[in-house]
């Protein structure tokens, strides 16, 4: 009867350890120490207390499940590991200077330095080159290239 209980009991700590381990080897074993607890159980007390067992694993993993996805992302439990902090896209960091105008600090061929909305900023024009001084505009902003073109 110890090994039973040892087992399940190995076994519900390892699965709740789980998520502290990203190799995924303390659920697999958890999981493993369940199955050995329920194949104990049908061969020492038999076939309807092996259902029992297995039916209560079941029950128990799939309880545990719920709570894992439903209710554990939002509990006092996670607050430790959970980031309250937004990430903006990739390409959200200049978009305020779309359709901005500026001054040309280098000369552009294709790329340089530009002063758009009071920043200096790496600009690239679509191939035609612009000499220092020349008024330009924003016509696209794709993550960290900025595009520009006269204006």
């Amino acid at each position: 009867m110890e090994i039973i209980v040892f087992l399940f009991v190995a076994g519900a700590v390892l699965l709740l350890l789980e998520p502290f381990f990203p190799t995924l080897i303390a659920g697999f074993i958890g999981l493993l120490c369940w199955a050995g607890a329920v194949f104990v159980v049908y061969g020492r007390y038999g076939s309807t207390a092996g259902h029992l067992t297995l039916a209560a694993v079941l029950a128990a993993g799939l309880a545990g499940t719920w709570f894992y996805f439903t209710k554990l992302p939002t509990s006092r439990l996670a607050k430790p590991f959970r980031s309250e902090r937004v990430i903006p896209a990739a390409d959200a960091g200049k978009l305020y200077l779309l359709r901005q105008t500026g001054v040309a600090l280098t000369p552009l061929r294709p790329g340089g330095v530009a002063e758009i909305a009071g920043q200096r900023v790496d600009v690239v024009t679509s191939g035609e080159p612009l000499e220092r001084g020349a008024a330009i505009v924003v016509v696209a902003v794709e993550g960290s290239r900025i595009l520009v073109c006269a204006a």
